[in-house]
């Protein structure tokens, strides 16, 4: 039986060229971890930077406390209802570190949306970039 509503959508691969446009078209992604509780899951923002994804955070915050020199991946996407189509791209790499006066210079004005001081950068160079598509049929 098919529950679909409307044309019918195909699943499409994007290569890692396409990912990273669609990462750098937006502000926000999910960073997921294995933390002491188990998975842990925040949004940030984000930047692209010298082939990898930053994160500005706090100190005292959990990304800060459990990614360092632990696996990540951040997802980042977009959906639209009407159509069901959208993507998805995820990116996987180790978080490291970083002290707000060892970033790249033109880093230093990366904002975030919440208020308050966010004085450790995260970056995560990636080992793994994957993403798909829902393709709508007349885009073929």
């Amino acid at each position: 039986m098919n529950n679909t509503r409307g044309p019918a959508v195909r699943l499409a691969e994007l290569p890692a060229f396409d990912c990273w446009h669609l990462i750098e078209s937006v502000e926000i992604s999910r960073v997921a971890w294995n933390g002491p509780r188990g998975v842990s899951v925040v949004p940030v923002n984000h930047v692209v930077s010298d082939g990898a994804l930053w994160f500005r955070t706090t100190p005292y915050s959990a990304l800060a406390l459990e990614c360092r020199g632990q696996w990540v991946a951040a997802e980042v996407d977009s959906v639209d209802p009407t159509t069901r189509t959208g993507w998805s791209v995820v990116v996987r790499g180790v978080a490291e570190l970083v002290d707000a006066e060892d970033v790249p210079e033109h880093l230093a004005d990366f904002r975030v949306w919440p208020a308050g001081t966010r004085n450790v950068f995260v970056r995560v160079d990636p080992v793994e970039v994957t993403g798909r598509k829902l393709v709508a049929p007349h885009e073929g």
